[in-house]
């Protein structure tokens, strides 16, 4: 699993508008989930392998129909790295797991899936490959969580049913 690097997965949080870097604020002392536009933040948890592919997605949804907030974390895998990542989950209002060729192997990707659920928010799966069955993460599969294939319009009504 990982040689406890998490230079072999990327999460992202950090709210990109325009070209530039916003970072959520807290709205008194709850955390502020939601954009401004109330779209949810999303978590995204991938291996880094499947890097290009999200990022494609990610382009996909700049129409304002999906909003993925964007931190990339390439700290080794330690208590530091499990403080922000908490703290980056608290922010969002759920969690998407791309699932790729390798993403069940990723032990940051479980941890960030059952802090996740820990923390009470949504997950779900996404399929990269729609031609290709790859392995579920043990955690998804756990809590019985909704796996479908990427497609932007599936991908926001579930998001939407999550909310």
């Amino acid at each position: 699993m990982g040689g406890g690097n998490v230079g072999n997965r990327v999460s992202y949080a950090v709210k990109r508008e325009g070209g530039k870097e916003a970072y959520s604020q807290d709205v008194g002392n709850s955390l502020n989930s939601y954009s401004e536009g109330g779209k949810p933040r999303v978590f995204l948890s991938f291996h880094i392998e499947d890097e290009f592919t999200v990022n494609l997605m990610r382009m996909q949804a700049t129409d304002g129909r999906l909003e993925f907030t964007d931190y990339s974390v390439k700290e080794p895998f330690d208590e530091k790295w499990k403080t922000q990542c908490t703290e980056r989950l608290r922010r969002s209002s759920m969690l998407v797991v791309m699932i790729g060729a390798e993403t069940h192997k990723r032990e940051a990707v479980d941890w960030e899936i059952r802090k996740a659920i820990e923390l009470g928010k949504p997950v779900m799966g996404v399929r990269i490959h729609r031609d290709k069955n790859h392995v579920v993460p043990p955690a998804l599969k756990e809590v019985g969580a909704k796996i479908i294939y990427w497609n932007l319009d599936d991908i926001q009504k579930e998001v939407d049913k999550l909310r």
